[in-house]
C-alpha cells in the first residue's frame, strides 16, 4: 500500500512539472483530439489570437479556420494527411506564426492527438520585407546614378555639370586644357576648386605627369622657398645631407596647383613671380639657375583686385596668374547639379565604408531645400555624417546635430550690425579700472571686436576683409582668444 502511495505521489509530481512546463512555455502549444477539437492550450495562444484559452477549448479547428482566427490550419492538414506539417500561419490579430504540427498515435497506430507548436515571427518577417524593399530601393538608386552618369552633365571624372553656370566654366577650361596658359580659379570656399584643377590637368597633354598641389595658406613663410624650390646639401642647419627636390622640380612636365594663393606674404609673392614669368629658379643655398616645364593653376576665394588695391597682393603677380580667370559658381547657383551630386557622393561613401545606405525622399527633400553656404565640401561632410551615424541602412531623418535650415537670415531684425554692440559695454567698465595696463585693454577691445564680427559674418575671410588684415591673422587671433 505504501509503495502504491509513493508511486502516486511521484506521478503527481511529474504531472505538476509537465503542467508547469506547459503553462510557462513562451511558444504556443495547441492540442486537439483526433477530430480536430481543441482540448488544451497554453497562455501564449492569447497573445497570438487575442482570445482566452477557455474561448478556444472545445472548438473545432475547421470552424476556427473558416472564421479566420488562424489560417491555414496546420492541425487540419495533419488530420487530412496523417503526417507532420510545418507552415507559416496568419491570425486574425495580424500575427504571423511559424507552426509545426505533429500527429500522436496510440500503440495500435491510431491517431489520437495533434500537438502544434507556434512561434511568433511577425517582427522577423517585417524586417525581412523592409530589407527586401531597401534592396530594391538601392538598386533603383544605383540605376538612377548610372543613368545620371550617362548624361552629358557628368564629366566621368567626378564632376557633375548639368547646371548652365558650371557648364560654362568647364567649357572655358576645355578650350585652354591643351595649352600652357596659367589659369586662375575663383570661387567661394568649398566649391571644389581643387577638384576642378585636377580635372583640368587630366584633360591636358600633361595628364601622364605629376599634379602637385601646394596650399599656400598652410605653409609657414620661412619654409616657402625650401618647399617650392628645394635646397642644396648643407644649405641650412637641419637640412638633409643629400639636399631635397622642391615641388617645382617634382611637378616638372606636369602641373603645379597653387591653392589659396592670396595667403602668400608679399615677400613670397615676389619670389613666386619670377618662377611664373620665366619658369626659372635657384635652389636654396645654390647658384645654378634651373629651368622647369610646369603649368601653373592658381586658386583663391579672395577678391584679388581688392587685395591689389589695398597693397596686399602684387599687381604684376595678379596679372600673371589671371591670364584665364574662371569663376566656379557656388552650389546654391547649381540646383540642377545637386541631386546628381547627392547620389554620386552617397555611392562613394557606400563604396568607401562597404555600406548600403540610402536616403528617404524626405531627407533628399531637406537636402535639396538647403542653400549650402559651405558648398560642395559641406554637402560631402553632411552626407558622410548621415551615413556613418545612422543605425539603419534606410536613412529616414536628418539627426538633430545635422539639421539643415533653409534661408537663415544672417542679420535678423534687432541684431546690431555696427560697432555699438554689447561687448563694448563691458570695455567701458574695464577702462575705468585703473590697474589695467594699455596692452590688456587693447587685447580686450580686439577680442570683443573680432568676437562680434565673427558672430555677424561667420567667416574669418570676411572678417579679415572688413578689418583690412589677412585671413591668417584673424585665424591666429581667434585661436589666441579662444573664439569659435
Amino acid at each position: 500500500m505504501k509503495e502504491e502511495q509513493s508511486y502516486v505521489r511521484i506521478l503527481e509530481n511529474r504531472i505538476q512539472e509537465l503542467e508547469m512546463v506547459f503553462q510557462s512555455s513562451h511558444d504556443e502549444i495547441f492540442v486537439t483530439d483526433e477530430h480536430g477539437v481543441c482540448i488544451r492550450v497554453n497562455p501564449a495562444c492569447e497573445r497570438h489570437y487575442g482570445l482566452a484559452g477557455i474561448e478556444l477549448v472545445g472548438r473545432n479547428v475547421f470552424d476556427m479556420e473558416r472564421e479566420k482566427i488562424f489560417y491555414p490550419s496546420a492541425t487540419r492538414l495533419v488530420l487530412e494527411q496523417g503526417n507532420p506539417v510545418t507552415l507559416i500561419q496568419s491570425t486574425g490579430t495580424g500575427k504571423r506564426l511559424h507552426v509545426t504540427a505533429n500527429p500522436v498515435f496510440d500503440k495500435d497506430g491510431k491517431l489520437i492527438r495533434v500537438v502544434s507548436n507556434s512561434l511568433d515571427i511577425t517582427e522577423i518577417l517585417t524586417l525581412k520585407q523592409q530589407l527586401e524593399e531597401m534592396e530594391k530601393m538601392i538598386e533603383s538608386y544605383n540605376a538612377q546614378l548610372r543613368q545620371y552618369q550617362r548624361h552629358a552633365g557628368f564629366t566621368g571624372d567626378g564632376l557633375v555639370a548639368k547646371s548652365k553656370p558650371f557648364q560654362n566654366a568647364l567649357q572655358i577650361l576645355r578650350r585652354v586644357a591643351y595649352v600652357d596658359t596659367t589659369v586662375l580659379l575663383l570661387g567661394e570656399s568649398g566649391v571644389g576648386k581643387s577638384e576642378v584643377a585636377r580635372w583640368l590637368h587630366e584633360q591636358s597633354d600633361r595628364r601622364a605627369h605629376p599634379f602637385i598641389e601646394l596650399n599656400c595658406a598652410a605653409i609657414p613663410p620661412a619654409l616657402f622657398e625650401s618647399e617650392l624650390f628645394g635646397y642644396e646639401p648643407g644649405a641650412f642647419s637641419g637640412a638633409l645631407k643629400s639636399g631635397q627636390l622642391g615641388l617645382l622640380e617634382l611637378a616638372d612636365k606636369g602641373t603645379l596647383f597653387l591653392d589659396e594663393v592670396s595667403e602668400l606674404p608679399l615677400e613670397q609673392q615676389t619670389k613666386l613671380l619670377q618662377v611664373v614669368q620665366n619658369r626659372t629658379f635657384r635652389r636654396v643655398g645654390g647658384r645654378e639657375i634651373r629651368r622647369v616645364d610646369v603649368r601653373f593653376i592658381a586658386a583663391t576665394n579672395e577678391d584679388l583686385p581688392y587685395l591689389v588695391e589695398k597693397g596686399r597682393f602684387r599687381k604684376d603677380l595678379f596679372y600673371r596668374l589671371s591670364t584665364i580667370p574662371v569663376h566656379i559658381p557656388p552650389l546654391r547657383e547649381r540646383p540642377e547639379d545637386l541631386i546628381e551630386m547627392i547620389f554620386l557622393f552617397m555611392d562613394r561613401i557606400n563604396r568607401k565604408y562597404n555600406f548600403k545606405k540610402v536616403l528617404s525622399p524626405d531627407v533628399i527633400k531637406q537636402l535639396l531645400e538647403y542653400d549650402w553656404p559651405g558648398n560642395v565640401r559641406e554637402l560631402q561632410n553632411v552626407l558622410e555624417r548621415l551615413a556613418v551615424t545612422s543605425d539603419s541602412d534606410y536613412i529616414r531623418t536628418v539627426p538633430l546635430h545635422a539639421t539643415l535650415h533653409k534661408g537663415v537670415d544672417k542679420n535678423p531684425p534687432g541684431k546690431e550690425t555696427t560697432y555699438g554692440f554689447r561687448e563694448i559695454d563691458r570695455l567701458k567698465s574695464l577702462v575705468e579700472d585703473s590697474h589695467l595696463q594699455l596692452e590688456k585693454l587693447v587685447a580686450e577691445f580686439e577680442s570683443a571686436v573680432i568676437a562680434h564680427l565673427m558672430k555677424e559674418l561667420r567667416s574669418t575671410r570676411k572678417v579679415a576683409l572688413r578689418l583690412g588684415v589677412s585671413q591668417s591673422t584673424i585665424s591666429r587671433k581667434c585661436r589666441k582668444y579662444g573664439l569659435q
